[in-house]
């Protein structure tokens, strides 16, 4: 069985996070692209992997940010797309405005990949026929946007409902819980203009569909991993996903405030590096690593 090992990272802005909070967005830092985006170019180049990374173009009006992305190129590793602005109701808006957001997006980051971008993730995994249909349309080959898992649209709906019975309006959306059920396995999809895509699904483990996430490695720790891992084994596709802020904790420039929200920033960068490690060095064992444009381009 030949096993294929796709690593990316959603480089989701601090302001996001604060958004998802109900936080002021103004007092966010640039800690994911100047920090988190390193510190992973750095964990990837050490395990000899090439990933793609989620970018929302937006952020690359900003010196820093693209100077980011630049070494991303270089490094070579694939630039693809989160959209414009990170809208989470994306769905919700209408064609003339969801084209809007990708077009502008694709414009910016293939000026910086130096050719047209292939790939795309919608913000919060909410993608609907209307997106594919307009990916399609642009000559993208690939989608990476369902995370067919309920625990996860489950903890969400928790989260906001949570928050909006405290008086905390977060950004984010639930979405459409038949994403929660879709197939786990990468698939041409057709879309109702009569076209299709490739769709990538993020990892998550059989029967139960626990996610394996950055997220949930990070909150499983090291002895939680190594029972994941034998699970990994028998999975001939895994797309692996993570986020910037996943290398970042409570002592990088992320705000008190977001820090006493997100757990995840409790647990130091060490030890999230020295975990991460481990579990993508597992998972490269046999594996052929790619990045999803390189699948995509084999699948046409």
């Amino acid at each position: 069985m030949t096993k294929h090992l796709a690593v990316n990272v959603d480089v989701d802005s601090l302001a996001l996070y604060y958004g998802i909070h109900g936080l002021d967005t103004r007092q966010a830092t640039e800690a994911a692209w100047d920090i988190g985006v390193v510190r992973f170019l750095e964990l990837f180049d050490t395990l000899k992997l090439r990933a793609t990374f989620f970018v929302v173009a937006s952020d690359l009006e900003r010196e820093g940010p693209r100077a980011r992305a630049k070494e991303l190129v270089a490094a070579g590793h694939e630039l693809a797309s989160h959209t414009w602005s990170h809208p989470y109701d994306l769905i919700r808006k209408s064609r003339a405005e969801i084209v809007d957001e990708i077009q502008r997006a694709e414009e910016m980051i293939g000026t910086l990949r130096g050719s047209p971008v292939a790939g795309f993730r919608a913000p919060g995994y909410n993608i609907n026929d209307t997106v594919l249909d307009v990916l399609v349309e642009r000559g993208y080959t690939y989608d990476s946007s369902l995370f067919p898992c309920p625990p996860y649209y489950l903890a969400r709906a928790l989260v906001i409902g949570s928050m909006a019975i405290r008086g905390r309006m977060s950004q984010s959306i639930v979405g459409d819980w038949k994403a929660a059920l879709g197939s786990r396995r990468p698939r041409r999809i057709q879309t109702p203009s009569g076209g299709s895509i490739m769709e990538y699904p993020m990892c998550v483990l059989p029967a139960l569909r626990f996610p394996i996430i950055g997220t949930s490695l990070t909150m499983m720790g090291i002895l939680g991993t190594r029972l994941v891992k034998p699970m990994m084994e028998g999975l001939s596709f895994i797309n692996l996903e993570f986020h910037a802020i996943d290398l970042l904790d409570s002592s990088d420039p992320v705000g008190k405030a977001l820090a006493g929200l997100q757990s995840d920033l409790r647990v130091s960068y060490v030890s999230k590096r020295m975990l991460f490690y481990d579990f993508l060095e597992s998972c490269a064992a046999n594996a052929t690593n790619s990045t999803l444009e390189e699948l995509a381009s084999r699948s046409v």
